[in-house]
């Protein structure tokens, strides 16, 4: 598996696209997922290093499904990705749960993201709709049904393993059926299911939240030694961190998965 470090570990923090650049390749990384914010300012100083880590997707935001929601907003948002040699941008499907839009709601979401998608698929990328609460790909019945409703070329899935679970599905079962979607993972956990609110997005990106339940990415309810193991060598995914000591985080967690797959082969 290929594991990629994301820059929005770093979102309360001063970093510079050298400092970015550096860290994923002293480390060892296999390449950094960018965030939008990060992307959109750090884009003239990234293309100015003499050597830049591979960036495997862009994560980014579009209102799809409501007044918001612009034409040229998601073409710069594509425009961004391909200027940052990404494959892959990363979406979320609208801001409500499968079963709390209605039919109406789900098909403004489902128009906006196959607007998108035709936008990704002129470019040459593709579409990772994030499995997540509070979006149209909130469970896996809903997932499937999305990307059934869509049946999209450039429309695929960036499988949040942790936020899976939560939707109540066992992940490598869940892994199984979307396989033939999925184009990237996430990779955090928790130290209980009853600590999942400390990822909502107004706690995560609020540097005054609070961020208890968040753990290395070995040390919580899911069991991830036995999730790796099920997933393909050919996968790419990322440490998706919100907490404190990002670096140290992300560090530490890559040496476990990289041990992990040593022991394996020995």
């Amino acid at each position: 598996m290929r594991v990629h470090a994301c820059s929005v570990a770093f979102r309360h923090l001063d970093v510079t696209a050298a400092d970015l650049a550096r860290y994923v390749t002293r480390e060892g990384f296999d390449g950094l997922e960018i965030w939008a914010p990060h992307a959109r300012a750090a884009l003239a100083d990234w293309r100015a290093l003499a050597q830049r880590p591979r960036v495997p997707m862009l994560a980014g935001y579009l209102p799809l499904g409501t007044p918001d929601f612009e034409r040229p907003e998601a073409q710069a948002l594509v425009d961004l990705t391909i200027a940052w040699n990404a494959p892959k941008l990363r979406l979320f499907a609208g801001g409500l749960g499968w079963d709390g839009a209605d039919a109406g709601a789900r098909a403004a979401i489902t128009r906006d993201l196959r607007l998108v998608a035709d936008m990704a698929r002129d470019a040459g990328l593709r579409i990772a709709v994030e499995t997540h609460p509070d979006t149209l790909a909130d469970s896996l019945p809903a997932t499937m049904a999305l990307l059934d409703g869509l049946d999209h070329p450039a429309v695929g899935i960036n499988f949040d393993v942790l936020h899976v679970w939560e939707g109540g599905a066992e992940p490598l079962e869940a892994q199984a059926l979307l396989a033939p979607h999925i184009l990237h993972y996430h990779l955090k956990s928790v130290t209980a299911r009853d600590r999942l609110d400390v990822f909502r997005p107004g706690n995560v990106h609020d540097p005054r939240g609070h961020r208890t339940g968040m753990c290395g990415l070995f040390h919580g309810v899911l069991d991830y030694r036995r999730i790796l193991r099920g997933l393909p060598d050919t996968a790419e995914g990322s440490l998706e961190w919100f907490g404190p000591k990002p670096a140290a985080t992300m560090i530490g967690d890559l040496r476990q998965m990289r041990e992990l797959k040593v022991s394996e082969a020995a």
